[in-house]
């Protein structure tokens, strides 16, 4: 049998998160013409900031897919579908069957598929004859030699993760960019100002609370340091992206400008934290937790990481200021959620 493959669909690996994939379906459709930046802020994915109290890497994963992403799909006016479920399950090999069907029809429609595979990878193409999966995810190595293989068998399996996850894009709607804008700048204060309900506080910190539990780990908690450069990395990459889209919404109403100046002192000095963690140790990434790290070298971080939370609950405090007719309107559900 012949592979089946969708020409020009590459994933590229830049915000280090969801968007990364859903940039890369979309675009390919012909959904979307903006930067991955101005996704991540209209889908009010970048304004996301959970960490694990340990700096755990799956900090940046830790949200409840289904809902977070088809509310992203949904704000800028795309229709989905998505099913997850755990591998350990009974009934796995079932939803494996379905799954695989699904995907394999939404590529002969041209449509790449969103699934995970200890990452947000897209299903590109398949081969029935071999009986694998196409899929790229924005490895170098599969630059060299094109899109990455996953047996049939192996779909929804992994020694990293207990979870299986898809997502098929199916159609869109035009809305006025304008209040796509304005309800993301309300979503970014919900992501502010709320935990997820579904993290249990003891161990997951969220919004404000996240930079709290990064001063505290900093000071006196113990992690792995090669996950909390991820996890910073992953950070850095979408306080970037949100520094660029209120940039742009600068462009548009100037009572903007001065949110896009806090979120792009928050970028720089996420950028510093990362120079100063991989410094440390002469281009190693630091173990801070390790006694030998001077106490000069803690401090520089922990007082980063407040400077950049007071510039954020600045930002916060003017986009209520610039939104706050609707603030006012919506009382105490923010997100309308």
């Amino acid at each position: 049998m012949t592979p089946t493959r969708l020409a020009r669909l590459q994933l590229t690996r830049q915000s280090h998160s969801y968007i990364d994939a859903m940039h890369a379906v979309l675009v390919h459709q012909g959904f979307f013409a903006q930067s991955k930046s101005m996704l991540a802020g209209m889908t009010s994915m970048g304004f996301r900031f959970i960490v694990h109290r340990r700096l755990a890497a799956p900090s940046t994963t830790a949200y409840n897919w289904l809902a977070e992403h088809f509310l992203a799909a949904d704000f800028i006016g795309m229709t989905s579908s998505q099913h997850a479920g755990f591998n350990f399950d009974h009934a796995f090999p079932l939803y494996q069957k379905h799954a695989l069907r699904v995907i394999k029809e939404t590529i002969d429609r041209g449509t790449g598929a969103i699934f995970w595979k200890d990452a947000f990878v897209i299903a590109a193409g398949y081969d029935d004859g071999a009986q694998v999966l196409l899929y790229t995810d924005g490895s170098d190595s599969e630059e060299n030699r094109g899109l990455s293989r996953l047996p049939y068998a192996d779909f929804g399996s992994s020694a990293h993760s207990p979870y299986w996850y898809y997502q098929l894009i199916e159609n869109h709607i035009a809305l006025d960019p304008h209040e796509v804008y304005r309800e993301s700048l309300m979503q970014a204060i919900h992501y502010w100002e709320s935990h997820d309900v579904l993290l249990p506080a003891s161990e997951y910190a969220c919004g404000e609370q996240a930079y709290n539990a990064l001063i505290e780990v900093l000071e006196h908690g113990e992690y792995d340091p090669a996950e909390a450069m991820a996890v910073i990395r992953t950070y850095a990459a979408a306080k970037q992206d949100i520094a660029a889209y209120t940039d742009a919404l600068g462009f548009i109403w100037p009572g903007c400008q001065p949110i896009a100046a806090c979120y792009g002192r928050v970028s720089e000095i996420f950028e510093q934290l990362l120079e100063e963690l991989a410094c440390e140790r002469g281009g190693d990434a630091v173990d801070v937790s390790d006694a030998s790290m001077s106490v000069n070298s803690a401090a520089r971080l922990v007082s980063l990481f407040r400077e950049a939370r007071d510039r954020e609950q600045e930002a916060i405090t003017l986009i209520k200021q610039f939104m706050r007719e609707t603030v006012h309107n919506r009382f105490h559900d923010i997100a309308l959620r």
